[in-house]
């Protein structure tokens, strides 16, 4: 296929601006950009867009394909309430499949500081079915008493190895788990559903289209249980719409590792490197601080590393050694400076010959460790949407003095950070990158809330640097130097939206725009009707 693009708005991501002219495919390449004047003996057809906006496709850095797939496609219920009996009671309107009924969505910090729900509060609603409830950040599970023994969950058979917290009442599993242990059941009970999965992920990827998007980053919701969650042989089909950049979990034993770097190279489906977890989340006091949370479960509760600290250490370096770009989790201050620390040592001593290490998510940022954050090949994946995932309990979970500089997107962009954007999907659904373009740039939810300022306003960045992050900030972070840019040579791999966004003069405006077209290739993957 050869044509040219034509536009009064085609957007650059080196000079944060747009330009009049054109753009020139063939094969899936771009192999001409045209500024102002376009000439007319390239002996194909001109497409004129007019004052519709070209950008390079979006790109959603962070994900969960599996597991975002499965609630696209109505496997898993959202549910959510202020009490566990509120939840509770919405999970006896669950579907039954393969005998499960399963739930995505609820949060612990909504019911209370170190509140968690138990089976028997689900057992008054759902005794007889096998009932499984994942939280919104998919760090913690919650089952009732059918599903513990559907899974044959007792204190004796729980795996030795995994770490993670398991929760007793008098003695007795109350069927709620956090991180590790928690992956590891999750993982079990949705097996049933991988006879559908390529199905379900074709479907998906039919969605991200009509976002704009056309890649993901794929990461291991585990860094530590046997499956991941990361299946690279369910999404490998010839229909494929959106590029799958997958990072497994990172092991001292690499054979595995070696086995799918070596089998997934596609431009379609590719690994491209490595996820492990420093840390877990604030809401579940899991995240790694350097001083105590405001209001602490016990005594210097400053959360907990997932796996031992020297061993986080040895993976970094064994990843970097290897040439895999390693993804790590880090939300509490401490582990963010322990693993810029960490990752600035593995770099200097085995450069990466290709590709780019990251940080994930720096929520509790510790604004002395700045200047870590400028080091080479690093680029700092961030989510928008995450700011308003339980803003009103930041305060009460890690105190007024650390939350006031919590995304600190604005001064990541002052120091010379790369930032790259993405949802975390399914931790937040069906957040489309229009809508993570307009929470970095307003810092309210899409109701204007919360009401007068907005959150940490000083950390606001312009609509320009937010297209940039969702771009090809996106493709640093899942390791693309092939998309992401419009520049000769690059895969053709455009969106097409209703406006020029940079023109916009408020926030919210960015909310009415819409995808016109979505282009992979070349082709054509999307156009809206």
């Amino acid at each position: 296929m050869h044509y040219i693009l034509k536009s009064k708005a085609i957007f650059d991501t080196e000079k944060k601006e747009t330009f009049s002219g054109g753009i020139e495919i063939k094969d899936g390449y771009i192999t001409a950009v045209y500024q102002q004047t376009i000439p007319t003996n390239r002996g194909c057809d001109i497409i004129d867009c007019g004052s519709q906006m070209i950008i390079p496709s979006f790109i959603d850095a962070h994900v969960h394909f599996y597991l975002a797939s499965l609630v696209y496609n109505k496997r898993l219920t959202v549910v959510s309430g202020r009490s566990p009996e509120e939840v509770a009671k919405q999970a006896e309107t669950l579907p039954i499949q393969n005998g499960w009924r399963i739930g995505i969505g609820w949060y612990a910090s909504d019911f209370g500081q170190q509140v968690y729900p138990t089976r028997w509060q689900l057992d008054a609603t759902t005794h007889d079915v096998p009932t499984l409830l994942i939280s919104g950040d998919a760090h913690t599970i919650w089952l009732n008493s059918a599903g513990m023994n559907a899974l044959n969950i007792t204190p004796e058979t729980l795996p030795k190895e995994i770490t993670g917290e398991r929760f007793y009442e008098n003695n007795v599993l109350t069927g709620v788990f956090l991180e590790a242990i928690a992956i590891y059941y999750l993982a079990k009970v949705l097996e049933i559903f991988h006879e559908t999965a390529t199905e379900d992920c074709l479907m998906y990827m039919k969605q991200l289209n009509q976002m704009g998007i056309t890649a993901v980053g794929d990461v291991a919701l585990t860094g530590e249980s046997p499956d991941d969650l990361v299946y690279p042989h369910l999404y490998a089909h010839q229909q494929a719409t959106v590029r799958i950049n997958f990072f497994p979990a990172m092991r001292e034993e690499t054979q595995h590792l070696d086995t799918l770097s070596s089998k997934y190279t596609s431009p379609m489906l590719q690994m491209s490197g490595v996820k492990q977890f420093f840390d877990g989340v604030t809401s579940s006091h899991t995240a790694l601080l350097k001083e105590p949370y405001a209001n602490p479960y016990h005594a210097h509760d400053v959360g907990i590393p997932l796996i031992p600290i020297e061993k986080m250490r040895r993976l970094i370096h064994l990843a970097n050694q290897k040439g895999f770009p390693i993804r790590i989790h880090a939300i509490g201050d401490k582990a963010i400076q322990l693993t810029l620390t960490y990752l600035k040592e593995a770099q200097e001593k085995y450069p990466l010959s290709k590709g780019n290490n990251t940080v994930e998510h720096l929520e509790v940022m510790d604004l002395a460790d700045l200047p870590l954050v400028t080091q080479p090949n690093l680029v700092l994946s961030v989510q928008p949407s995450h700011l308003l995932v339980g803003y009103d309990t930041l305060d009460e979970e890690v105190g007024p003095i650390r939350a006031k500089d919590m995304f600190p997107f604005q001064t990541f962009h002052d120091v010379g950070a790369t930032l790259g954007f993405g949802t975390d999907v399914p931790v937040v659904v069906d957040v489309t990158p229009l809508e993570s373009l307009y929470y970095a740039v307003a810092r309210k939810t899409t109701n204007g809330l919360p009401e007068g300022e907005a959150l940490m306003s000083h950390q606001k960045i312009s609509i320009a640097d937010a297209l940039v992050a969702h771009t090809s900030g996106a493709a640093a972070a899942i390791s693309r130097d092939d998309v992401g840019t419009i520049c000769v040579g690059k895969r053709a791999d455009l969106a097409i939206l209703s406006d020029n966004i940079l023109h916009l003069s408020n926030p919210q405006d960015i909310l009415n725009v819409q995808v016109h077209k979505t282009i992979l290739n070349g082709d054509i993957v999307y156009q809206k009707i």
